[in-house]
């Protein structure tokens, strides 16, 4: 399996290729800003909660060795006195021997479209640094003249642009572009080199909460979105999916991930979590515990290599 998997590497590093370069998240909900500096979090919008500090661990095709995996840290503040949006993320993925660590500060404006309705425009920027690394020593080229024996670092800088628009704490809408500035990896070894084209990504999200009585609470509500992805000279991505505040202390959530075009392939899914606030004696904060779960259901890949997950864990507090 290991050599196999070697094989697939090495063939996608003698040529040309394209793919999805931003973190893969199971549910992009609690991990939004790193796609979009503008975004004002659920945790604002449903909860009110002005500060919110996360962590996620994500890891993909549990089958495969050395497996795409990765880890975000995320803050944010919403500084309501001046329409202000202040925020930081570390992040850290990597993908066998190659990967990127990186830390990114955001700042956004809100703008106050209405007065009878509470509806704004939210202008944000992401900036940042990226380490990318490449354990060269580690592998094995198919020409024989290829032969690094050392590892290589490089430090880049790393833009996003985003803007953002919610309506009466109902509906929502973005539309970012990651990776603005498009800059080229060249990873260089004993006059062998290979290079990763940074290529900008456009992703846009539409989605809202409404208020439901089936459970007989007035916490209850439901929370459909659509995701977008695309990028230059690869097939767009679809991400349905839906999610039920069951009471105050349960969520549970589904949607269908979807790739467009000649290369169709979809994955199913899954999401549950619980809140614990004043049941805990939390009256100021709460504290969010959710995982996710992705299994494929079109893609041949996919269903060789096995499922991928997700542990997400959010507090947030005014």
């Amino acid at each position: 399996m290991k050599n196999n998997c070697l094989t697939i590497a090495l063939f996608f590093a003698a040529t040309n290729c394209w793919s999805q370069q931003t973190p893969l998240f199971t549910v992009y909900r609690d991990q939004w800003a790193i796609l979009n500096p503008a975004v004002l979090s659920n945790n604002y919008l449903i909860n009110e909660r002005t500060m919110s500090l996360s962590a996620t661990h994500h890891r993909q095709w549990w089958g495969l060795p050395n497996s795409p995996s990765t880890q975000l840290l995320n803050w944010e503040w919403v500084q309501e006195d001046y329409n202000s949006i202040w925020g930081a993320h570390l992040a850290n993925d990597r993908t066998g021997e190659i990967g990127q660590a990186g830390l990114h500060v955001r700042y956004a404006y809100r703008l106050q479209l209405g007065r009878r309705s509470d509806q704004s425009l939210t202008i944000g920027l992401s900036a940042g640094m990226v380490q990318y690394r490449a354990n060269l020593s580690e592998i094995t080229f198919p020409d024989p003249n290829t032969s690094p024996t050392s590892d290589d670092r490089l430090l880049y800088p790393d833009f996003g642009l985003g803007v953002f628009y919610h309506y009466e704490d109902r509906y929502y809408a973005g539309l970012s572009v990651p990776q603005a500035f498009g800059l080229t990896t060249n990873f260089e070894s004993d006059g062998n080199a290979f290079s990763i084209k940074r290529v900008q990504h456009l992703m846009a999200v539409v989605g809202g909460y409404w208020s439901i009585t089936w459970f007989g609470n007035e916490t209850s509500f439901v929370e459909p979105s659509l995701w977008l992805k695309w990028t230059p000279n690869a097939p767009p991505n679809l991400n349905l999916n839906a999610r039920c505040q069951i009471s105050e202390l349960v969520w549970a959530g589904t949607g269908l991930n979807t790739g467009l075009g000649q290369q169709l392939g979809a994955a199913l899914q899954l999401e549950a979590g619980m809140v614990f606030g004043e049941q805990v004696g939390l009256l100021n904060g709460q504290f969010k515990v959710g995982f996710g779960f992705e299994l494929p259901l079109l893609n041949r890949l996919g269903n060789y290599f096995g499922q991928s997950g997700e542990l997400n864990l959010v507090y947030s507090w005014q």
